[in-house]
């Protein structure tokens, strides 16, 4: 029999109303300790290396097994998600950036809400392809609006376009930096990697959507990256997870690079589940949504949820 099975993808866990997290990443610590609690007792939790193992194998692999992965080394995974997971056992794979390990800064679309979040501003201006936008940000509830439409078009501009656009907010609003602590650093990840639980793979070293880049600037991404994770954990890191992830955000190249540099699979964000004919350069994950009852519960057979 050809099982289906789902690799879970989260980001943030912390209080939704966090201003300076992207809102649509976060699952508040509340449903975090329910999922886990249900994945604990109902579910067969693997580390996502053991499932590569069991596709490898070709080997069915025994009833409700789910992997658990986080995208981009929040600094909560550590405070609020890590002693969760340590208290039921239960293993999971980290994807840290690694140019943010030295300082603990913030990704750019945290960045962009923090900056929108704390804005006194009623409007913004923003130049985007030469064209001249005017976003509403006069409350609370157009900014959340506000802040998933410009996360769709800044997604896909060059880091240069990207920088600017942000610093004209910035600008406009009067904030930048947030000043506080938002990833992970190396300090964290030190005591992360002394716990068996806690799988560590790489996910690029500046978060850049690398069919965007030429392929030696990709390949400086990944083998950054790499280089710099392997050297820390004194051992090979043979998982991956594409920046943005999304189907135009990686290419055959990109797969035949990543299996060079001796990974062994590659995780994306399109949603879908794993089976053991699944491309292993191409692991579909579900982006857990904030809720601990039916919802969640959906996505464990790898029916993904969209936001309304």
């Amino acid at each position: 029999m050809n099982r289906r099975f789902v690799i879970l993808m989260y980001h943030s866990i912390n209080d939704v109303r966090c201003p300076y997290i992207y809102p649509d990443n976060i699952v508040s610590i509340d449903n975090f300790k329910r999922q886990i609690t249900y994945l604990a007792s109902k579910m067969r939790v693997v580390s996502l290396s053991q499932l590569i193992e069991y596709i490898e194998s070709g080997a069915d692999l025994p009833d409700k097994v789910v992997s658990i992965t986080f995208d981009d080394g929040y600094l909560d995974f550590y405070t609020k998600a890590y002693p969760i997971l340590k208290e039921y056992g239960v293993p999971c794979t980290l994807f840290p950036i690694t140019s943010l390990l030295d300082s603990g800064e913030s990704k750019w679309e945290d960045l962009l809400a923090y900056m929108i979040n704390k804005s006194k501003a009623d409007k913004l201006k923003i130049n985007l392809d030469g064209k001249m936008e005017i976003y509403d940000i006069s409350s609370q509830l157009v900014k959340l609006d506000v802040i998933r439409r410009l996360n769709a078009k800044l997604v896909s501009l060059s880091e240069k376009a990207k920088r600017k656009v942000l610093s004209d907010i910035e600008l406009q609003t009067g904030f930048s930096d947030q000043k506080i602590q938002v990833t992970i650093t190396w300090n964290e990840l030190e005591i992360l990697k002394r716990n068996n639980l806690i799988d560590i793979g790489c996910h690029t070293h500046t978060h850049q959507r690398l069919s965007g880049l030429s392929l030696n600037e990709a390949i400086e991404e990944i083998s950054t990256s790499k280089e710099k994770l392997e050297k820390f954990l004194g051992k090979p890191c043979y998982n991956f997870a594409y920046p943005i992830g999304k189907r135009r955000d990686f290419n055959k190249p990109l797969k035949d690079l990543l299996k060079s540099m001796g990974f062994k699979a590659a995780c994306t964000t399109i949603p879908g589940t794993v089976s053991k004919n699944t491309d292993l350069y191409e692991l579909r994950r579900i982006s857990v949504p904030n809720n601990a009852s039916y919802i969640f519960k959906c996505s464990l057979i790898g029916i993904a949820l969209q936001r309304g």
